[in-house]
């Protein structure tokens, strides 16, 4: 896998230097670009295992699929329903290449909610009371039973775009020696950007 990531990282320090003006943490979004194109001489299975686990290490639930090559999740919530809260999925796909390699692609599925709908009655509220009330001779109206929960209320539709971070655990976790050669490289390059044009002083 060496050979294929000497290009790699090259495209993925060309991404980062792009990102760095707007991005956070330009390091680790240097480090997730070089992920893009990675390849694996481990089986799908393997690969695969290790996405679990670490979807499972970060809160997700793992939903059960018919494809061996294919993981996804339940929505993850975080903050409070009724007020406000973030949503988000992770999709896994394994593809299995020609030449015997492995190429693992995440993704990431995400919305906002900004609190319910108002509650409703439920489709059975209040029927039982008033068949009670009419056996008995009162005149209920039926009106009391349960309310439904309205459903979270979402501004924009969900977005779907890769999920970097989640390629870049999985390679850090099977590939750990090559991840910290990853790192320093990112890090000699962040430091290079960092010095001034020669025949320039520093400030």
């Amino acid at each position: 896998m060496n050979r294929r990531f000497a290009s790699l990282l090259a495209a993925g320090l060309l991404l980062g230097a792009v990102g760095c003006a707007v991005t956070p943490d330009p390091r680790q979004s240097l480090l997730e670009g070089t992920t893009s194109q990675a390849v694996y001489k481990l089986p799908p299975e393997s690969l695969l295992t290790t996405a679990r686990e670490l979807l499972v290490e970060q809160g997700y639930e793992l939903l059960p699929t018919a494809d061996p090559l294919y993981l996804h999740t339940t929505w993850k919530i975080k903050g409070n329903v009724d007020i406000g809260a973030s949503w988000s999925r992770i999709l896994v796909q394994a593809h299995r290449l020609d030449n015997g390699r492995t190429m693992v692609r995440a993704y990431r599925m995400a919305y906002t909610t900004n609190g319910r709908a108002a509650s409703h009655p439920g489709s059975f509220a209040g029927q039982r009371e008033a068949k009670e009330d009419k056996g008995s001779g009162g005149g209920a109206s039926g009106q009391a039973g349960t309310y439904v929960l309205g459903e979270p209320l979402s501004p924009t539709k969900p977005t779907l775009l890769r999920a970097t971070d989640i390629e870049w655990a999985i390679l850090s976790r099977v590939e750990p020696k090559f991840a910290a050669h990853l790192k320093a490289r990112a890090d000699a390059y962040l430091a290079e950007r960092q010095q001034p044009p020669s025949g320039e002083e520093k400030p």
